[in-house]
């Protein structure tokens, strides 16, 4: 098996997947909470996964992705449905999108989570500019979670941000 230089595997990874965009690990909080901001023009996501990095508390929590646009007026989307009740779940779990749009929050149950549309994960989604958002319905005093977004910029001088 070839070995390819890590440059080259970062660029056919770019042209392949889409851009990846990480956020930093962050509390889970009882509020809505961007954690990418859509910026110059549209964009296609093409994957996202949140993972727990620090275990989530026995403190009843769910948690639901939203879309916010600012292009002409805000309007709110909703991506999936809230969660289940996560309190107590250990590092590692994951958080992906539903294979359905408008259904719940897809939580892995191991150590794998299907992320991509075509590998029977998630719908590619068309983001317009604005923020991608983490809805939280309780504020654990410990317990974070780490995000990832992969996209395409559909117009030019289209990017995404970590919030």
């Amino acid at each position: 098996m070839p070995i390819y230089e890590l440059s080259t595997r970062a660029a056919v990874a770019d042209l392949v997947l889409g851009l990846r965009v990480d956020r930093a690990a962050a509390l889970v909080t009882a509020a809505t909470v961007p954690l990418f901001s859509v910026k110059g023009g549209r964009v296609m996501m093409t994957g996202f996964v949140g993972e727990i990095v620090v275990a989530i508390p026995a403190t009843a929590t769910t948690l639901q992705i939203t879309h916010l646009t600012t292009e002409v007026t805000a309007v709110v989307t909703d991506l999936c449905l809230a969660s289940a009740d996560i309190q107590g779940y250990a590092p590692g779990r994951m958080f992906t999108l539903p294979a359905a749009v408008g259904s719940v929050l897809t939580v892995s149950t191991g150590s794998s989570a299907a992320v991509f549309g075509t590998t029977g994960g998630a719908p590619f989604y068309v983001l317009k500019v604005g923020s991608l958002q983490l809805v939280g319905s309780a504020a654990p005093a410990t317990g974070t979670i780490k995000w990832s977004m992969w996209y395409h910029p559909i117009d030019a001088g289209a990017y995404v941000e970590a919030a």
